[in-house]
């Protein structure tokens, strides 16, 4: 810095007017002189040379101006980080902060006007500042956990669900550990129990069990779901407790997030003493390797520690991971994903797919390799052979009548068919020289709507573009709408209710139609048939018939008179109580009342549809509480059980809005579902 970095006192040890800024080693500007703030950024400010001389040749010369910083103690070397010649770089904290906030100024404008290399060593500073916020993230979400212990029974289930065995050491004989160690499941215990004795101790193979619902105070917090906050919480307690070089690595910016993160996946199964030996070697790893060559490295490392534990981590992954489900496509498509199979069953059930698939080319069906592979998927899953609907043969052998090879999958393999494998039984309907009946029509598929489909009466008529939406799976733009409610109205399980909206998109009535009705009818008028009536499998019924045939007219209010629902009116702000019962168990009336204004569970951030949660009494009902809408809400298991936790308070000052007070006193409060009608 230049001499005098503090304005000098006024004339006869008067002090300077604080009236307005003063410049570094003076009260006043010479005249002529321009401040730095009228032209220049804080970043062009603060890396300007200090010459003393101005940019304008006709401005009078004085003592330097720029913006000056008063940093925090501690080695810095200003020039080197403008230039990326720093003999080290800055540790991330205040010092780091200030400088890269003084360049960047409030809103990002100092960018602009600094150098190429002054921009690389600001976005390196932000990653190490990103690290810098994670580790504090981290550090605090440990803290929480050490102070708030397990019950026993949680830290069974906790070791259970992550397939850790619940001896004191995965892998290695008590006698090998270190004399402290030895005294640590003891400690651990103590604190497990509950006894608020003092801070949890790490059990034997470094890790912490923690309370049940401490997660979901933080869910609160930082908006996220219980069981994110959950795994972020484990995570923390794993990365401080057993991997403390790469934590502190986090913490000086010296890694990325995700370098800690795969440091942390890849020793997951390992012992306290292994994990201990591979932190410091991938610590130092992850300061020079990509991710992938990170990873790679880590995986070579935790084989050669401790071969087993790629058997322990298959087996553990497949008991508490595997999982079959659908999902939602960014794009609206759906997905469908198995996760965590058994290789050989996986492989198997690859080949019989790509069997069937090149049966349905065989067959005539049209479409690319892939195409027929999807088809053939879809098949398979809802039992139905799109071979029947092209007229062939289904026991034709799958060798014969072949076109051109498709580039995007070999013949042979394990994911090809190469003449091996089972091959499917003719279905039903064919004659024993394998012939197949006459083609049918493809009515499509069956969908009872067990999953709850809530659709706008307009969208469904084919007159708006609003979205609908299906419980547990997401928004439908229009056109899946109609899909679905088509796909529902085939099947004889299906029933339909109508609900009544608010301006505000607010559940205002509901009510359900008694028996099977067909679904709205589409943007066309409709034929002498509905379409699809013919030939459907008997698994979906006949959607032909008296009680099948469309009600006449396409308009939203034949439609609705045609259901003959009666609207019941969904209490909102007061209650009059007038659906209040006097049984404990809401009747079906109340229990669609209630999951039609609350459509999911009632906590903060809670996805879980009401579909599948409990109808609890936010009073419990041996204390007071009443059968009501006021004094219901649907909240899943695990929400249901924190509502009963000791220091949690639930309230329902007004039907559908549920006030959450945690132990610390923090609140927070959750309302009706807006739909997106």
């Amino acid at each position: 810095m230049p001499a005098g970095p503090f304005p000098h006192s006024g004339q006869e040890g008067e002090e300077p007017d604080s009236s307005r800024p003063s410049p570094a080693d003076r009260n006043e500007p010479e005249p002529g002189s321009r401040d730095p703030a009228d032209d220049r950024d804080s970043g062009e400010a603060l890396f300007a040379a200090d010459t003393g001389e101005s940019e304008d040749p006709d401005a009078p010369q004085g003592p330097p101006q720029g913006l000056f910083l008063c940093l925090p103690a501690g080695p810095a070397d200003l020039s080197g980080f403008a230039n990326g010649t720093a003999t080290a770089p800055i540790a991330p904290g205040p010092l780091l902060a200030g400088v890269a906030s003084a360049v960047a100024g409030s809103d990002g404008d100092g960018l602009a006007k600094v150098s190429e290399d002054c921009l690389f060593s600001v976005l390196a500073a932000g990653r190490r500042m990103s690290s810098w916020g994670t580790w504090l993230e981290l550090a605090a979400m440990q803290q929480l956990a050490l102070r708030h212990p397990a019950t026993q029974d949680r830290t069974s289930r906790q070791k259970r669900a992550a397939g850790i065995p619940e001896t004191p050491a995965n892998d290695q004989p008590a006698a090998k550990e270190k004399p402290a160690a030895k005294e640590k499941p003891a400690a651990a215990g103590a604190a497990a129990a509950g006894t608020g004795s003092g801070p949890a101790a790490p059990a034997a193979d470094g890790r912490i069990e923690f309370s049940e619902f401490i997660s979901d105070e933080v869910a609160c917090e930082l908006r996220l779901t219980w069981m994110a906050a959950e795994d972020r919480m484990s995570y923390a307690c794993d990365l401080a407790g057993r991997l403390p070089v790469t934590f502190a690595a986090l913490g000086a910016g010296l890694i990325d997030p995700v370098h800690a993160k795969i440091i942390s996946e890849q020793t997951h199964f390992l012992s306290a003493a292994d994990a201990a030996k591979a932190d410091p070697l991938l610590a130092a790893a992850a300061q020079k390797k990509t991710y992938a060559e990170l990873r790679a490295a880590a995986a070579k490392l935790v084989l050669t520690l401790d071969p087993e534990s790629a058997e322990r981590r298959k087996q553990a992954r497949r008991k508490n991971d595997a999982h079959v489900r659908p999902f939602r496509e960014e794009s609206g498509n759906a997905g469908m994903i198995a996760r965590e199979l058994p290789s050989d069953e996986v492989l198997a059930s690859w080949q019989h797919v790509e069997q069937r698939a090149r049966e349905l080319r065989a067959a005539g069906v049209p479409g690319s390799l892939r195409e027929l592979r999807i088809r053939a998927y879809l098949d398979l899953l809802q039992e139905r052979d799109s071979r029947l609907v092209a007229g062939t043969v289904p026991g034709q052998d799958p060798g014969q009548g072949h076109g051109p090879a498709d580039d995007d999958g070999p013949r042979d393999g394990p994911g090809g068919n190469g003449g091996s494998g089972p091959r499917p039984h003719s279905p039903a309907g064919t004659s024993p020289d394998g012939r197949a009946r006459p083609a049918a029509k493809d009515p499509g598929p069956c969908l009872a709507a067990l999953v709850n489909i809530t659709v706008p009466l307009a969208t469904a008529l084919g007159q708006s573009g609003t979205p609908g939406e299906a419980a547990g799976f997401g928004l439908l733009d229009a056109g899946t709408a109609r899909d679905l409610i088509a796909a529902a109205g085939r099947s004889p399980h299906t029933r339909w209710c109508v609900t009544v909206l608010h301006p505000d998109g607010t559940a205002a009535a509901h009510g359900c139609a008694p028996g099977r009705h067909p679904p709205p009818p589409g943007p066309e008028p409709p034929g002498p048939e509905p379409p699809g009536t013919a030939d459907l499998d008997t698994t979906c019924g006949t959607s032909g018939g008296p009680d099948q045939r469309r009600p006449p007219g396409t308009g939203a209010r034949d439609y609705l008179l045609s259901l003959g629902v009666r609207l019941a009116l969904i209490a909102r702000g007061g209650c009059d109580h007038r659906h209040a019962e006097t049984g404990y168990q809401p009747s079906r009336k109340l229990q669609h009342l209630i999951r039609t204004r609350s459509t999911r569970c009632t906590a903060p951030g809670c996805g879980r549809p009401a579909a599948r949660c409990d109808l609890d009494h936010t009073l419990a009902w041996d204390k007071g509480g009443i059968t009501c809408e006021c004094g219901i809400s649907p909240l899943c298991r695990h929400h249901h059980r924190c509502k009963q936790a000791q220091g949690w308070q639930l309230t329902q000052p007004e039907p559908g809005v549920l006030q959450w007070r945690t132990p610390h006193g923090r609140t927070f409060t959750t309302t009706p579902t807006v739909y997106a009608a």
